[in-house]
């Protein structure tokens, strides 16, 4: 959240380029002192990079649109890059074995440096445009302050970004169940050699459900099915305890990022106000302790309870989540729709109907006489 203050104050496009060489350097600091306290370090700059990112990427990328016109089209673009991204993810895993097995760990890691250094160039290569709704000359604690209770005010104050912002920061959170995926698929009998092929189901599903948003197939309506059939997806491939089962709820996971996307680009439309990225970032600081709250859960409740189980617990509460997104679109369609109004019968009435008035003659006036026109 501080992060996302920082860019709705500095710039954005200076931002995403410091991240990026964070990143590169924790990389970096493994490679060349492999040790625990390098790795914690490089975790914590990994760590910043994200906080940089988060809220700043999506807020400099409206503000752009905006500014030409074409925020309409952001859900597109958000599909896109989605899709792009979830590619490459699994092209680098394709990779990242004959590469290891090229020249070890040495060239992974510097591939990964190089990776994170060229986000640099197109980070700066983002036009310069002015924001919607900021003011420039500002600077110094009060500003920070102030930006961050103008984020805080607008996700708290106004409804339709109070709960997109309260659903984009818990989904997310919800579906870290993907990183005990390989352990259910082991205890449901999965050898181990055919695990990694299973994990890339859920990617590609991703891919999938990034290039529908693209397209601009479905709209915001079609959130809260996709968030239903991605908890039965996974409640039901937990419940079934066979690889049919992981391939159902890697389906589901499929299902569930296209309601986020769906979730992240309303959001974005939703803000009105000058501190876009911060309560972006306010998503991402719930998105993180859901994540926590999900990997302790996990973590105890399987001193107790088969792995399985806890996938159908947390496929229901993904259903809840469902049910609350069917109450948002639905308040959405009664808010866009045409307000009926009762018309006042009173003020009908006193418009519409003039009272009763009795005939009174007209006082002749002086040279007229009573029955009109002149005295002879």
């Amino acid at each position: 959240m501080p992060s996302g203050v920082l860019a709705d104050r500095l710039s954005r496009r200076h931002l995403l380029a410091v991240g990026a060489v964070l990143r590169a350097a924790g990389f970096a600091l493994w490679i060349c002192l492999p040790s625990f306290p390098a790795f914690s370090v490089g975790f914590v700059a990994w760590s910043a990079q994200g906080a940089l990112k988060s809220g700043t990427l999506q807020a400099l990328v409206y503000d752009e649109l905006a500014a030409a016109g074409a925020e309409s089209t952001y859900d597109r673009l958000l599909g896109r890059s989605a899709a792009a991204e979830g590619a490459a993810g699994l092209v680098a895993t394709a990779l990242a074995a004959p590469l290891f097995a090229f020249g070890g760990y040495q060239v992974v890691g510097w591939a990964s440096v190089a990776m994170g250094l060229a986000q640099v160039p197109v980070a700066l290569a983002f036009p310069a445009v002015p924001r919607t709704g900021v003011e420039s000359e500002p600077t110094g604690m009060r500003a920070y302050v102030a930006t961050l209770r103008a984020g805080v005010a607008e996700a708290v104050r106004d409804p339709a970004v109070r709960r997109l912002t309260l659903l984009t920061g818990l989904l997310p959170g919800l579906v870290a169940f993907d990183e005990y995926l390989p352990l259910l698929a082991r205890a449901v009998g999965v050898p181990d050699p055919y695990v990694p092929l299973l994990m890339v189901v859920p990617g590609v599903a991703m891919v999938v459900a990034a290039m529908q948003v693209a397209a601009r197939r479905w709209r915001y309506v079609v959130a809260p099915v996709a968030l239903a059939v991605a908890a039965f997806l996974v409640g039901a491939g937990a419940a079934a305890t066979s690889t049919l089962g992981v391939v159902a709820i890697g389906a589901g996971i499929g299902a569930f990022h296209l309601a986020r996307l769906l979730l992240d680009a309303r959001l974005q439309h939703a803000i009105t106000g000058p501190a876009r990225a911060t309560v972006t970032s306010l998503s991402g600081v719930l998105s993180e302790g859901a994540a926590l709250a999900v990997f302790a859960a996990f973590g105890v409740g399987s001193v107790w309870l088969p792995m399985g189980w806890l996938f159908v617990a947390d496929g229901l509460l993904v259903a809840l989540c469902a049910a609350y997104v069917t109450v948002d679109v639905v308040r959405g369609r009664r808010a866009c729709g045409p307000a009926r109004v009762r018309p006042d019968r009173r003020r009908f009435r006193r418009s519409h109907h003039r009272p009763y008035r009795p005939y009174r003659p007209r006082r002749p006036r002086p040279g007229e006489r009573a029955g009109g026109g002149p005295r002879r």
